[in-house]
């Protein structure tokens, strides 16, 4: 999606060197994308991302779909809060409290309690330490090429990640449903309910569960719903 954006783009390194550094000083399980030929990014505006060329992408990989890159009231915003204070929530102060009233106030009035974290990952580890601590159960029903996070405890529940380390890697305590795509999943769009099909494989590991003595806490496609 190739346009070019005049002016020069900002670079400390050149392409090479950039990569050549992050080999040297970056762990090797952080990969890039295109790692055959990696795309540099010196900047993003709106829906774009523009290489050290000027040429422009259109982003639809990072989490920022919801008002862009560099939007200019986010941006503002945050600079005044840095220009006056960053520090952690045991302080009292009232933009904290101000957040979450009028986040609240959006949603139905049982979700009136914020636990505010930095990352997707510290989100979902949070709900799930919250069902198994309101449940008492601690197994958990994961959809099939799964990713909540990098904790432990997330990759645990992750079978993108799991898989990669054999058998020995799915735990006793999570249990693989089918991913409900009717494009390329177990019930395609040919199969006169594949709705109900894939709710009932939901049901079946259920039992199974059951039959062994084991609850299920949550089901991990709750995790990413309550992060966003």
């Amino acid at each position: 999606t190739a346009s070019l954006v005049q002016g020069s783009m900002s670079e400390l390194f050149s392409k090479q060197q950039t990569l050549e550094l992050r080999r040297k000083h970056i762990g090797p399980s952080c990969k890039v994308f295109f790692s055959n030929d990696p795309i540099k990014i010196v900047r993003a505006q709106g829906q774009y991302m523009f290489d050290e060329n000027g040429e422009k992408y259109l982003d639809c990989i990072n989490n920022v779909t919801h008002i862009g890159h560099a939007h200019p009231e986010v941006t503002k915003a945050a600079v005044k809060q840095m220009e006056l204070l960053n520090t952690n929530s045991r302080f009292l102060h009232d933009n904290l409290v101000q957040y979450a009233k009028r986040l609240t106030a959006t949603l139905p009035d049982a979700l009136s309690v914020c636990y505010f974290v930095n990352s997707g990952s510290e989100a979902n580890d949070l709900a799930l330490r919250l069902a198994r601590q309101y449940s008492g159960h601690q197994d958990v029903i994961t959809l099939d090429n799964a990713y909540h996070g990098h904790l432990t405890s997330l990759i645990d529940i992750s079978p993108y990640k799991f898989l990669q380390l054999g058998k020995e890697g799915k735990k006793e305590f999570v249990h693989v449903a089918p991913s409900p795509d009717i494009y390329r999943g177990k019930y395609r769009e040919d199969h006169p309910d594949p709705a109900s099909a894939y709710a009932e494989d939901v049901r079946r590991i259920i039992q199974e569960a059951h039959k062994k003595g084991r609850k299920v806490c949550i089901r991990a496609a709750e995790l990413e719903r309550l992060q966003d």
